[in-house]
């Protein structure tokens, strides 16, 4: 089962749009089995779905603390096929409660190995925009790494940071999760921004998706209304764009080799 982190250590890179519209894409398109964990604080994976995710118990917190079993945590979506483990403002306290476990970087991986064999294709994280615990568990149970980088210098420096920590978990751990995928964010047709594209396509000339997401206020007013694109606005160009790569992600499946 390919376990898939979106992540960047930087906000505002389009890392929960990314995540949430092509989890929903997989399982609405292309009848996959998607399970999607909200990893960050904020909890807007949940509210893109439409969820409201302020007061709600058990969480993402519960879950990774074992006080809450995953069948009580994990929640039905409006998208036939996707499922969600919300989040909110509680996770920040796992860091706390977590800190006496010498092995608490392997919270969330233990979590994950108890779901029922065969009930998910796909497992999407969408992780914290900074380094962190939370983002140190994201990291060990992920296979895999989707990678979104905004189209501007400073957020080279967020990609930069996660090739930094995933090398500190190799020599660690002897392993990390392979880059499958880098998704260039916000494209515009400026200079900057196509210098920019080439620094990534020298820098991961394999793993640069082929269809940058461009800025699209469609994208923002589906969330606005708790929304996938798909739902609010399926035949516009972001729809198109998110459709494209999740497909591309599809594609890109490593085997069981890579998998896990």
């Amino acid at each position: 089962m390919r376990r898939i982190a979106f992540i960047n250590e930087k906000g505002g890179t389009c890392k929960t749009t990314l995540c949430v519209n092509m989890a929903a894409w997989l399982a609405l398109r292309r009848a996959r089995r998607v399970l999607l964990c909200d990893l960050d604080t904020q909890g807007h994976a949940g509210k893109s779905l439409g969820l409201d995710v302020r007061g709600l118990e058990p969480t993402a917190r519960e879950w990774l603390d074992g006080a809450a079993p995953f069948e009580a945590v994990v929640r039905p979506t409006p998208i036939p096929g996707l499922d969600l483990v919300p989040a909110n403002k509680d996770l920040a306290g796992f860091p706390v409660a977590a800190a006496g476990d010498p092995v608490r970087e392997a919270r969330l991986a233990e979590r994950l190995a108890a779901v029922p064999p065969g009930r998910y294709d796909l497992i999407l994280m969408d992780a914290p925009p900074s380094l962190s615990l939370v983002t140190e568990n994201v990291l060990w149970a992920a296979t895999e790494i989707v990678m979104p980088v905004v189209l501007t210098y400073l957020a080279l420096d967020g990609a930069a940071e996660i090739m930094a920590s995933l090398s500190r978990l190799a020599e660690r751990r002897g392993a990390a999760p392979r880059v499958t995928m880098v998704v260039p964010a916000l494209y515009r047709k400026t200079q900057l921004a196509d210098e920019i594209l080439a620094k990534l396509r020298e820098r991961f000339p394999r793993e640069l998706a082929r269809t940058p997401l461009g800025w699209a206020v469609k994208i923002d007013e589906a969330q606005s209304h708790g929304k996938t694109i798909f739902e609010y606005a399926p035949a516009s160009s972001a729809a198109r764009m998110l459709g494209a790569l999740a497909d591309e992600l599809l594609e890109r499946d490593p085997g069981p080799a890579g998998g896990g």
